[in-house]
C-alpha cells in the first residue's frame, strides 16, 4: 500500500507530528491539519476531562480502530492513564501497540526533543536474564561521568539511603533498576556498589539536568580502516532530536570531503526520537537519490487516509553516495531508527549487525489538552518505505537479505574496531558477508519492557527520556 505522493515537509516531532487536533491546544503542525487551536496554557483540568478527551482521540486518529474496544464507561477507569492502557489492550496483546501511546507533559517532552535534556545521573544500563545489570554508555558532563561510571561496569548493589540491596534481590520481582534508582528529579540520590575487571567501587551521585551529545564529541565520528577503500566513516548517533542535526551535518562534511563510500551507522542504543532527524540522516546518505525518489510514506487509518504523506529524498551539500552502510543495532534499537534503515534499504546494500530490533513500525501524533499539562501520544501512523515495505513488529531482522549476528562487547569502547559489532560491521563491509546470522526470539514476543536481545526493561512509570532512550538513568 502506498501512501499518496504528495511531498512531506520535514516532520518536528518525535516518530509523531506536532499536531493540535480535536481541541487540543498546541504549537505547531506542520505536516496535515488538525481541527483545534488554542494558546496552550496549562492550569486545572479534571480527570473526566482528561478521560473524555483521550477516548476522543482514540475514536477519531487510532491507527486501529477495530481493535479499539466497542463501548467504554469512563466511571470504570480511575485516570486516563488506566483508560489508555484499555483502549489499547488488544492492539498490545496483538504486539501492534506495546505501550508507545502514552500520556506524558508538554514542558518534558520539549525538554528532550527540543533541547536534548533530561533529569537523571547521566548513563545507560541493560539487564541480563540473570538479573546482572550493566553500565553501556556514559554521557559527558553528568553525574555518572563525573564520579568515574565506566561502560563494562557492573552494579552490583544500590543504596536508596538505607544501606546497600545487592541487585538481583532488586529485579528479582520483575522490579527495573530504573525503578530502584528513583524518579526522574532533581536531587534524588542512589548509590551505586560496581564491579569491573574484579575490582568494587563505590559511588554516590544526584539526579540533575542532563544535556545529551547526540553525536558524542569523543568518539561519535571517526575514519576506521578497511583494506582497500578510503575507510568508513563511523557514525554514532545516540538520539534523534533536534540538538543532531548540525551535528550530522557537520560529520558529512568531513566524510564527503574524505571521498568515503563505506560506512557504519551506530544505533545499537538509539530508541528513536523526531522524524525530522530520520530525513535529515537519509538526505546526507542519499547523495545518489533524485528528488523524486521515496524515502518514506506516512499512512493513517481509513478515516485519515487525507493525511497520508510522502517524503521524497532532498540531497544536501554534505551528502554522501554509499556503496554500504551497516547499521549497528540491539533490541534498543526502534522507531525513528528503524525508519533510517528501512528507509535506506531499498535504495542502497544495507545490513544491521548485532541483535534484531524492537520492531516499531508506527507513530504517534501529539495531542494537548487545554488547560492542562497533558500531551497525549498515541499511536496513529506506520511508516512504509519506497518499495512499500512495513509492519516489521517482529523487527528488521526478517525483512533484510543481511541480518548479521555480533556481540555488544563492554569491556571495549564504543567505536573501537575490536569491539564486537563494531569488528563484525568492518567484516561484512569487506566481504558482503555476514559471519553469523541474527536468529532466535522475534522482537514482538516478548513485551516490550522485557530485557530481550539487548533491550532494557522498561520502568513501572519510565519517564519521556527512557521511552525513547532505552535504558537512561
Amino acid at each position: 500500500m502506498r501512501a499518496k505522493a504528495t511531498r512531506l515537509r520535514p516532520l518536528t516531532a518525535l516518530v509523531c507530528l506536532a499536531l493540535t487536533p480535536l481541541g487540543a491546544c498546541s504549537s505547531g503542525g506542520n505536516s496535515g491539519s488538525g481541527g483545534g487551536s488554542g494558546d496552550g496554557s496549562t492550569g486545572a483540568c479534571t480527570e473526566s476531562e482528561r478521560k473524555q478527551f483521550t477516548l476522543d482521540v482514540a475514536r477519531q486518529w487510532y491507527l486501529f480502530p477495530e481493535l479499539l474496544p466497542t463501548a467504554v464507561d469512563l466511571t470504570q477507569f480511575e485516570d486516563a492513564e488506566q483508560l489508555l492502557d484499555h483502549l489499547t489492550a488488544t492492539a498490545r496483546e496483538q504486539g501492534k501497540d506495546r505501550h508507545f501511546s502514552y500520556i506524558t507533559t508538554r514542558a518534558e517532552e520539549q525538554a528532550l526533543l527540543g533541547d536534548g535534556q533530561f533529569i537523571g545521573f547521566g548513563f545507560r544500563t541493560r539487564s541480563d536474564e540473570g538479573n546482572r545489570a550493566f553500565v553501556t554508555e556514559v554521557f559527558e558532563s553528568s553525574p555518572a561521568a563525573e564520579v568515574g561510571l565506566r561502560r563494562g561496569d557492573e552494579i552490583v548493589a544500590v543504596d536508596s539511603g538505607s544501606g546497600f540491596v545487592a541487585t538481583d534481590e532488586l529485579l528479582a520481582d520483575g522490579s527495573t533498576l530504573s525503578d530502584a534508582l528513583g524518579p526522574a528529579e532533581t536531587g534524588v540520590r542512589r548509590g551505586l556498589r560496581l564491579l569491573n575487571g574484579g575490582e568494587i567501587r563505590q559511588v554516590s551521585m544526584a539526579k540533575r539536568t542532563v544535556t545529551i551529545d547526540p553525536v558524542p564529541d569523543g568518539y561519535g565520528v571517526q575514519v576506521l580502516p578497511l583494506a582497500g577503500t578510503a575507510g568508513v566513516g563511523y557514525l554514532n548517533l545516540r538520539s534523534y532530536v533536534s540538538t543532531a542535526d548540525p551535528q550530522l551535518r557537520q560529520a558529512f562534511s568531513q566524510f564527503r570531503a574524505r571521498g568515503l563510500d563505506y560506512f557504519i551507522v551506530d544505533l545499537r542504543y538509539n530508541g528513536g526520537g523526531l522524524v525530522s532527524t530520520a530525513e535529515l540522516l537519509s538526505d546526507l546518505l542519499g547523495a545518489a537519490r533524485a528528488r523524486n525518489d521515496v524515502q518514506f510514506a506516512l499512512v493513517h487509518n481509513p478515516d485519515r487516509s487525507s493525511q497520508n504523506r510522502t517524503r521524497f529524498f532532498d540531497p544536501r551539500p554534505e551528502s554522501v553516495r554509499p556503496v554500504r552502510i551497516a547499521f549497528l543495532t540491539t533490541g534498543a534499537t526502534g522507531s525513528a531508527s528503524e525508519i533510517s534503515i528501512n528507509t535506506m534499504a531499498p535504495w542502497v546494500e544495507v545490513a544491521i549487525v548485532g541483535a534484531n530490533t524492537l520492531g516499531k513500525p508506527v507513530g504517534q501524533l501529539a495531542f494537548d489538552l487545554r488547560n492542562c499539562e497533558d500531551r497525549l501520544r498515541i499511536v496513529t501512523f506506520r511508516t512504509i518505505n519506497a518499495l512499500a515495505q512495513g509492519d516489521y513488529y517482529e523487527g528488521l531482522a526478517g525483512t533484510l537479505r543481511y541480518a548479521c549476528a555480533a556481540t555488544d562487547t563492554l569491556d571495549r569502547p564504543l567505536g573501537d574496531v575490536t569491539e564486537g559489532l563494531t569488528a563484525a560491521a568492518l567484516e561484512w563491509l569487506a566481504t558482503g558477508a555476514c559471519p553469523a546470522l541474527i536468529s532466535g526470539t522475534p522482537a514482538r514476543s516478548k513485551p516490550f519492557g522485557a530485557p530481550a536481545a539487548g533491550r532494557p526493561a522498561l520502568p513501572r512509570q519510565p519517564s519521556p527520556a527512557q521511552l525513547w532512550m532505552p535504558g537512561v538513568e
